[in-house]
């Protein structure tokens, strides 16, 4: 069974230009055609979830999603209601998506934001296998990562300037920011 009406792609902004993505949702942004008025895409609380941003600078176009567990049973995208709930088919989903759209998988480099042990207890390793798992699905695929921030014992906002190509990484005590390309 494929899914025609899932309902896990965010596709316009609020109006301050900003993309929200709730849990097993992402979003995909061409910027340099008609997307003019997207201006950031966020996520807000990130614990033991991960967000995989991945960009192809050279087409402009760039997607996140905010993934919740490490893997799914069904390794197809398609058969899933919600693909970017799990690692596995989330970045594959990412990347049919951004291909389709019109990004090359040669260009595609990816960030890696959380995974964070949120609860101090042997059972909790939700954020180390998200994290474990999206590095062997990136690799697999021969996409770079540019940079992560990952695992610790902190929850995390994101917010990615798409226009400036700034991401700014938010915790209780600090604030990381980097230029992605």
């Amino acid at each position: 069974m494929v899914y025609e009406e899932r309902i896990d792609r965010i596709i316009k902004p609020n109006q301050n230009g900003e993309i929200f993505l709730p849990i097993a949702h992402y979003a995909l942004v061409n910027s340099s055609k008609k997307y003019k008025n997207y201006k950031t895409i966020s996520i807000y609380g990130l614990g033991s979830c991960i967000a995989i941003l991945l960009t192809d600078s050279i087409n402009h176009i760039h997607a996140m999603s905010h993934v919740l567990l490490p893997t799914s049973e069904n390794k197809e995208a398609s058969q899933i209601k919600l693909p970017h709930k799990f690692v596995n088919t989330s970045i594959k989903d990412l990347v049919d998506k951004m291909i389709q759209s019109g990004a090359k998988l040669k260009n595609l480099k990816a960030v890696m934001i959380g995974g964070a042990t949120i609860f101090d207890n042997e059972f909790n390793c939700i954020g180390k296998q998200n994290i474990k798992i999206a590095r062997e699905v990136l690799s697999s695929l021969n996409i770079k990562i540019l940079f992560e921030e990952v695992g610790g014992k902190k929850g995390r906002t994101i917010i990615y300037n798409i226009g400036d190509d700034i991401i700014q990484i938010k915790t209780s005590k600090d604030t990381i920011t980097k230029k992605i390309n």
